[in-house]
């Protein structure tokens, strides 16, 4: 019987010392370019993993090993690919069930071999620290693992094991002279000589002192911020960092190089200083998490070197997702005695409400403009004209004008516009006879000033503007001559544009797709189109 009472104890304590144990992945070594043969690789995993196994105390970490992990994704193929196109380590963590995870990636720079590891605690997708270094071959590499991969361990743990002293209890005070008939008389604290003395109580079931907070903040005023600002701070900096890195390609900077941050560093520090400086008074810790987001979010972005690529830059943004941080922000706070958690009411919404319909009037306008154009055209007629003897087509014609006209720009979004407008056009066709004089009855040339509706979808890349969509002209009457016969115009209108500042500057294409003029007389006819090509400005209010 004693017997089995001690194999329990021992089988309960086994549990209880497993249950302690957080799992740690140390995910095969991954070769961007795929020019380092599997062996190699394979022997700088199992140096990591035998450095954090030294490092780490086993009574609360246990690595895991590369079966395990295989088990986990399903086979030894699944395995391979997983590490190569995993964009998040702390993703991959959460398949395998690890509570951190690490990974080496070699790479390629100015011809040398780089090495990056990085290691995620998983709950909470925070990077608790990564190391870089390079060399001319792997031995170099090898060199790099040993000599910083050991304090990357040794820092988790300080990292981890953080936590706030407890304030330390005042000295037990000596006991007072016997007080007459008060054997149970409570010790007095040593008081000041202008003060009162006052008993002290210690309660051995009184809860640990509370964090004593000097600012104390509204966390939802902290995440009403963050997700109204983060977005557009990521995208600042961004313009901001493909500038940089655009005037510095520039051949117009005539040898003056100024000296440019690390990408990855420029953005870090871009985007945490536009953060700190909405954060409420009091709120400085909720920088950590934030720096955690954009650090995966900028990894996320790297090209296969390691190096930060601003086109996946940009798609990144467009695809993270903020509530994930927002989440992790709440759940912070939820255990911190310095965040309230109460109602917030943003600043002008008391207005907008009070406003009533006058707010949706304000974001309406906001979404319009209104421009207006002027410029020069030069228009001309394709004609198509046939008798019993002769049938010919071309262009005649070509005569300039003026044009004029309003532009309502209707933004959907940062890209996608739509242009409708009211342009008064001036345009000459000149002589239709020049088909075929000597088959065409009647010549001449006609004038006038019409109305054109151009309803245009506008899409917008930075400055420049790409315009395509169907015009309708409505032309004044004419006294007919005999089977002639003049109509109104439609057709397609493309063309491009630049908004420089306030100013807009483009030229466009008028392809008509009706006839604007047709002549019937006995066995002849004739049809004309309408087309024009014109440059015009303007300005944007």
């Amino acid at each position: 019987m004693t017997r089995i009472l001690c194999i329990l104890l021992f089988l309960a304590f086994a549990a209880a010392y497993g249950q302690q144990q957080e799992r740690i992945a140390i995910m095969h070594t991954v070769d961007n370019i795929d020019s380092i043969n599997v062996t190699d690789l394979g022997y700088l995993t199992n140096k990591l993993r035998d450095i954090a196994s030294k490092i780490l105390p086993q009574d609360r970490y246990g690595i895991m090993t590369q079966q395990s992990i295989v088990d986990r994704l399903g086979s030894q193929e699944r395995a391979e690919k997983e590490c190569r196109e995993a964009t998040c380590l702390a993703d991959l963590g959460r398949k395998i069930s690890a509570d951190y995870i690490s990974q080496a990636r070699i790479g390629r720079f100015s011809g040398r071999l780089t090495i990056e590891v990085e290691l995620y605690r998983v709950r909470g997708s925070t990077l608790i620290g990564a190391i870089t270094g390079d060399s001319k071959d792997m031995d170099g590499l090898l060199a790099v693992l040993e000599s910083k991969a050991p304090k990357l361990f040794e820092d988790m743990q300080r990292v981890l094991s953080a936590k706030p002293e407890k304030p330390a209890l005042p000295p037990e005070p000596s006991p007072p002279p016997p007080v007459p008939d008060s054997a149970f008389a409570l010790p007095v604290a040593p008081a000041a000589a202008d003060s009162p003395a006052v008993p002290l109580i210690f309660d051995p079931f009184e809860s640990p002192a509370q964090k004593e907070c000097e600012n104390k903040f509204n966390i939802n005023e902290l995440v009403f911020k963050i997700g109204n600002s983060f977005s557009g701070q990521l995208r600042d900096c961004a313009a901001a960092l493909a500038k940089n890195m655009a005037l510095a390609a520039s051949p117009f900077s005539f040898g003056k190089k100024t000296e440019q941050k690390e990408p990855k560093a420029f953005m870090m520090e871009c985007v945490i200083d536009g953060i700190k400086q909405k954060l409420p008074s009091g709120a400085d810790e909720y920088v950590k998490p934030v720096e955690g987001f954009v650090q995966n979010l900028l990894n996320a972005a790297s090209a296969a070197g390691g190096g930060l690529d601003v086109k996946m830059l940009s798609g990144a943004i467009g695809n993270m997702n903020v509530n994930d941080l927002i989440d992790e922000l709440k759940e912070k706070a939820a255990n911190d005695d310095c965040a309230a958690d109460e109602p917030y009411e943003p600043p002008g919404a008391l207005e907008d409400k009070e406003d009533g319909e006058g707010s949706e009037e304000k974001k309406s306008k906001r979404r319009w403009s209104l421009g207006l154009r002027a410029g020069l055209n030069a228009s001309y007629m394709y004609a198509d004209y046939s008798n019993d003897y002769y049938h010919g087509s071309g262009t005649y014609g070509f005569s300039g004008g003026l044009q004029i006209g309003l532009v309502f720009d209707w933004a959907f979004s940062n890209r996608f516009h739509i242009q409708p407008g009211i342009m008064f056009s001036m345009k000459d066709y000149g002589a239709y006879e020049e088909i075929n004089s000597s088959n065409v009855r009647g010549g001449g040339s006609f004038f006038f000033i019409g109305l054109e509706v151009p309803l245009l979808l506008s899409l917008k890349f930075s400055a420049l503007r790409v315009n395509a969509g169907p015009y309708f002209g409505i032309r004044p009457d004419y006294n007919n001559d005999f089977g002639s016969d003049y109509n109104n115009d439609f057709g397609i209108s493309t063309g491009f544009g630049f908004d420089i500042w306030r100013l807009y500057i483009g030229m466009f294409y008028d392809y008509g797709l009706i006839k604007v003029y047709s002549y019937s007389h006995n066995d002849s006819r004739l049809k004309a189109y309408s087309r024009t090509l014109g440059f015009n400005i303007g300005v944007n209010i």
